[in-house]
C-alpha cells in the first residue's frame, strides 16, 4: 500500500484533538473525531508536518501526538510548509474566512488532495478561486460537511433517492441551541439539505435573528461567539422543484431534526434516529424504525478514506467544492435576502 504525507494547517480542535481510548473494555479503537485522529487510524496516512500561527498550539500538537507521530515538524507559515514538506495531503483547518488563500496556495504546491473545514468560504468569489486552483492543478478537493459521511444520513439520502416512497417534495429543517448560527453550524444542515434535495438552489428569501439588520456579509470570529453569527430562517427552492425550510434559533436546548415529505411517506431524520410515518388505516400514522448499517470509517475518517479511495481508483467525492458552494450561495443569499427586506434572491453561479 502507498503512504500519503499529510500536513495540517490551523490546530483547532477539530484539527488536533485527540480522543481518549478506554483500557477497560474488548474494543480497540475510538472513531475519530479530528483531522490528526482520522489521519492516525487510516493506515495509508502520516502527519509530517503541522502549521499554526500560535507556536503554543504546535507544542501542544508535538505533545499530545508524539508517540504517533514523534517527529511531526511544526511552521508558522504554512507557505514555508508548502515549499519545504510538500505534503500529499492537505487539511486547511483555520477560521472559516482564511481557507480560500490556503486552499490555493496547497493546490499549487503539488498536494494530491485537500481536506478543507467547511463551509468552504465565506464569499462566492473565494469559493470558486479554490474550485478553479484545485481543477487547474488537478487536485482533490473535499469539504468536511460531517454528515456526508454519517451512517444515518447517507441511509436517509438513499431512501430519498430510491423513489421507494415517491418523489421527495419538501425538507423541513429545525436547528436549536446556544450555537445555532448560520456559518457555524447552519452550513451542516443546509449541506445536507442540498445532498437530500439532489438539485441546484435557485432561490431564497429570508430574516434573521433580531439584532443583526448590519449583517450584511460574514462578520464572524471563526464560530467562537454566537453572538457573532445569527440563527435564521429561511425558504429555499431548488430547480427540481423541491422546496425547503430551514428555521434555526439559539436556546439552550440543542438538536436537529429534518422532515423529508415524499409523496407516501414522512422520513424523519436526526444524529440519532431514521423513521418512516405512513399513513395506515382510518388515517392513522405508522411510525417505522429504520436501522442503519454500521461501518468502519465515518465522519472525518470517512472523508479520508474517500480521498484515498479516489486518488487510487476515481470516482466522484461526496462533498467536493462545487457541492459545498451551493450552501455558500444559500447562506449569503440568506443574508442578502434580509437586508433587502426579506426579498426573493435568485441563486446560481
Amino acid at each position: 500500500m502507498s503512504t500519503y504525507a499529510a500536513a495540517i494547517i490551523g490546530l483547532t480542535g477539530i484539527a488536533s484533538r485527540r480522543p481518549a481510548e478506554p483500557t477497560d473494555i474488548p474494543l480497540a479503537g475510538v472513531m475519530p473525531g479530528s483531522h490528526a485522529a482520522a489521519y492516525h487510524r487510516h493506515p495509508q496516512t502520516t502527519v509530517v508536518a503541522v502549521c499554526d500561527v500560535r507556536p503554543a498550539m504546535i507544542a501542544q500538537f508535538q505533545q499530545t501526538w508524539h508517540d504517533v507521530w514523534p517527529d511531526v515538524r511544526g511552521y508558522t507559515d504554512y507557505r514555508t510548509l508548502l515549499a519545504e514538506e510538500r505534503p500529499e495531503l492537505v487539511s486547511v483547518c483555520t477560521p472559516d474566512h482564511l481557507h480560500a488563500d490556503i486552499t490555493v496556495a496547497a493546490a499549487a504546491s503539488g498536494a494530491r488532495a485537500i481536506l478543507c473545514e467547511k463551509p468552504i468560504a465565506t464569499t462566492r468569489a473565494d469559493a470558486d478561486r479554490m474550485i478553479a486552483a484545485a481543477e487547474a492543478h488537478g487536485v482533490l478537493l473535499s469539504i468536511e460537511h460531517t454528515r456526508r459521511w454519517s451512517p444515518i444520513y447517507t441511509r436517509a439520502r438513499q431512501l430519498v433517492h430510491s423513489g421507494r416512497y415517491g418523489a421527495l417534495r419538501a425538507i423541513h429543517c429545525q436547528m436549536v441551541g446556544p450555537r445555532a448560527m448560520l456559518f457555524r453550524n447552519g452550513t451542516h444542515v443546509i449541506d445536507i439539505m442540498c445532498a437530500f434535495a439532489g438539485s441546484d438552489p435557485t432561490s431564497v428569501f429570508a430574516e434573521l435573528e433580531p439584532g443583526f439588520d448590519h449583517y450584511t456579509t460574514y462578520q464572524s470570529d471563526g464560530g467562537h461567539d454566537p453572538a457573532t453569527d445569527p440563527a435564521a430562517s429561511a425558504y429555499i427552492q431548488f430547480a427540481n422543484g423541491v422546496r425547503a425550510f430551514y428555521h434555526s434559533m439559539k436556546t439552550p436546548f440543542a438538536g436537529i431534526q429534518f422532515d423529508l415529505f415524499c409523496d407516501t411517506a414522512r422520513i424523519e431524520v436526526t444524529d440519532s434516529d431514521l423513521t418512516i410515518i405512513q399513513v395506515g388505516d382510518h388515517g392513522q400514522w405508522s411510525r417505522t424504525s429504520v436501522p442503519h448499517d454500521h461501518y468502519m470509517a465515518t465522519y472525518q475518517l470517512g472523508a479520508v478514506s474517500e480521498l484515498i479511495r479516489v486518488l487510487e481508483h476515481g470516482g466522484e467525492l461526496v462533498s467536493s467544492g462545487r457541492e459545498a458552494r451551493k450552501t455558500v450561495d444559500i447562506m449569503l443569499g440568506i443574508l442578502e435576502s434580509h437586508a433587502s427586506g426579506n426579498r426573493r434572491v435568485q441563486l446560481g453561479p
